[in-house]
């Protein structure tokens, strides 16, 4: 039976398992910053290793199970591929038995051809980007980057392989965590719950903290601005939506307009509307009629979030 893990790991591991019903609250796509978690769970290098081999192993999987007959056949190179990761996924488990020099030559090897077969980028008005045709194979390159890596960087790759593993895109939703991201999720939380042999139950009830008398006194009467005595209770996405709002008018000395919310969290106006009339109703922020940029947080500034970095690149 595996040892329980400390409390701050339970804690992660619990964010984790909230993850899939934000996301079926949500209309919008949630932040893959929310995965930034594994960054921490993922410190030692045995642990790393053995979590992007499980998300190799279920993208193997995913990737080898049955077409209907209407399906045309694998294109040659769509096999080389499904070779090239079947030989990473033994190594990648050899490599947790017995780490040699001999395998590591190997294992950096063929993350160099994993490499090459996906080396062709196209210029953009500020860079160059790499087109990945299956991002499968890719999944598999950051995997192997991850045991390959010094110990430092363990962490940070395994964020990576599973943000690529879990992150999808939709229209209507964004680019995050969304709904058909849910199952995914769900493959990263079911590791954590083995790998430390949790249950439901464990994950369902967070733990105690003491309650302050700020958060016992009643809330202001409603239309004042709230206080530091008042109970404050936003969702994680409404929350990253009030730090921005906080932020930039420290730095402008005036309130951002909705485009400057829709640049920064690549999101359609319609979305960042609708936060914004939500946010009112809940007298979360307050607006001066027919003042443009006049938005302003009536939240204690200490009772708002860090505001998380949104990944990808800017508009």
């Amino acid at each position: 039976m595996a040892p329980s893990p400390p409390r701050d790991v339970l804690l992660r591991i619990r964010k984790l398992a909230n993850l899939p019903e934000e996301i079926r609250q949500d209309r919008w796509a949630v932040s893959i910053t929310r995965l930034t978690v594994l960054k921490c769970l993922c410190r030692q290098p045995e642990l790393a290793n053995r979590f992007v081999g499980y998300l190799a192993r279920k993208t193997l999987e995913h990737a080898t199970q049955p077409q209907s007959p209407s399906t045309r056949p694998a294109a040659p190179h769509n096999l080389s591929h499904q070779e090239m990761m079947e030989e990473a996924l033994a190594g990648m488990e050899m490599w947790q038995r017995t780490q040699t020099e001999k395998l590591r030559r190997t294992l950096s090897e063929l993350l160099g051809r994993m490499r090459a077969e996906q080396n062709e980028h196209r210029n953009i008005p500020f860079g160059a980007v790499r087109l990945i045709t299956d991002p499968k194979l890719l999944l598999f390159e950051y995997a192997l980057s991850c045991l390959l890596a010094p110990e430092r960087e363990v962490g940070t790759w395994a964020y990576q392989t599973a943000r690529h593993y879990a992150e999808r895109y939709a229209s209507s939703q964004g680019t995050g965590l969304i709904s058909t991201s849910i199952p995914f999720v769900q493959d990263i939380v079911e590791f954590w719950t083995m790998e430390f042999s949790l249950t439901a139950e464990s994950l369902a009830s967070p733990p105690r903290t003491p309650r302050s008398r700020a958060d016992s006194s009643p809330p202001g009467k409603p239309g004042t601005e709230m206080t530091a005595r008042t109970k404050v209770k936003f969702t994680p996405r409404q929350g990253q939506f009030l730090a921005f709002i906080h932020l930039y008018r420290k730095l402008h000395r005036r309130g951002p307009a909705e485009t400057d919310l829709i640049k920064f969290f690549r999101v359609t106006p319609p979305a960042v509307h609708d936060m914004i009339v939500r946010l009112e109703k809940l007298g979360m922020i307050s607006r001066d009629p027919g003042v443009a940029r006049s938005v302003r947080v009536t939240i204690p500034p200490e009772k708002l979030p860090e505001l998380e970095d949104v990944l990808g690149p800017a508009w």
